[in-house]
């Protein structure tokens, strides 16, 4: 077997030596090499190293173990490997049994602008082998693609896959308003402090000054895009799986393997009513107040005004408008 540790920001050499293992070809590297084709790889950091690798990990199909190193590790404790320890008794069994490997959504987003903003993706939440590339577009009724496959249809899947490289997907929560501010001043602290309540100091920090934007959200329902949300809001967000920022359980009832986000919006209410909604997000207990509206969707469509920022795993990801979804099955991880 070979496979590729991928080492975050504070990993040396020394953290994946217990992981090297008879018969396993381990060897390190920050970035994944476009033309390998690893057995398996391993990401030694937290939710922004994760976020770094997932695109390509996911498109080449690689059994993923999350080691948690990072200043955030959310998607480590909700797939159940919040310790090294047991990231190790994961990996062993990966390498003995190999039946501990589970396959996960992501989410999916697309900057819109004025030229692209009512033009759907040509393929959307499926795996490229389900598709077949025809005159019309793309195909989702016919077998799945097999061994003899055209050339042309070569050509169109390699045009898919360079789309899909251009979509930005993430692992756990995308999202917009109060969240992204709080998000954007928490990168600047040092990652002593981001893992030791930097999320709330930040909270702190910008909720004096915070002016809730004007959130405009449309859904997608039999093809047609129909609005859902046109009001101000204090934060929207979009969950692929239930928590970030160090426990906060914001989709308190994502599911990484429904082909759905759970969306989460909060309305505009009194800064120390939000201090207790805060409160309430790392038990999940703020899904049925009256401020805060809860549902699923396939794809969504957000608009602000003024424009602001798009966070996803902690990470800046582009500004508004947006549209977000799901890729179905997108990757494998071992847990």
């Amino acid at each position: 077997m070979r496979a590729v540790a991928l080492l975050g920001p504070v990993a040396k050499e020394h953290h994946f030596r217990p992981f090297a293992l008879p018969g396993v070809n381990l060897f390190a590297g920050n970035e994944l090499n476009p033309t390998d084709e690893p057995d398996a790889a391993l990401i030694f950091g937290g939710d922004g190293t994760i976020h770094r690798h997932i695109g390509a990990l996911a498109l080449k199909k690689v059994p993923t173990l999350i080691i948690p190193m990072g200043s955030a590790n959310d998607f480590a404790r909700t797939i159940g490997v919040e310790t090294a320890e047991k990231s190790l008794a994961a990996w062993k069994r990966f390498c003995t049994v190999g039946d501990n490997v589970r396959v996960i959504d992501l989410g999916t987003i697309e900057r819109l602008d004025e030229k692209s903003r009512d033009v759907p993706l040509a393929w959307q939440g499926e795996s490229l082998e389900s598709l077949h590339f025809v005159p019309d577009g793309p195909r989702r009724d016919l077998p799945q693609l097999g061994p003899r496959i055209t050339q042309a249809e070569l050509h169109h899947l390699g045009e898919a896959e360079d789309a899909a490289q251009r979509s930005t997907v993430y692992a756990s929560i995308a999202g917009t308003g109060l969240d992204a501010a709080v998000n954007r001043l928490t990168l600047r602290q040092p990652r002593w402090l981001r893992g030791h309540g930097g999320y709330v100091v930040a909270l702190l920090q910008v909720l004096g000054s915070f002016r809730p934007p004007h959130i405009t959200l449309s859904v997608e329902i039999d093809g047609r895009w129909q609005p859902r949300l046109d009001e101000p809001g204090f934060l929207v967000a979009a969950g692929n799986g239930p928590q970030y920022g160090h426990g906060m359980r914001l989709t308190h009832q994502a599911q990484m393997d429904d082909g759905l986000l759970d969306i989460c919006f909060v309305r505009p209410l009194r800064k120390l009513k939000l201090l207790r909604l805060f409160r309430l997000v790392y038990r999940g207990g703020h899904i049925g107040l009256d401020e805060v509206e809860y549902f699923r969707a396939a794809r969504v469509r957000i608009q602000t005004e003024p424009v602001t920022e798009v966070f996803a795993d902690g990470e800046y990801i582009c500004s508004t408008p947006v549209e977000l979804g799901v890729r179905r099955n997108a990757w494998r991880i071992i847990c």
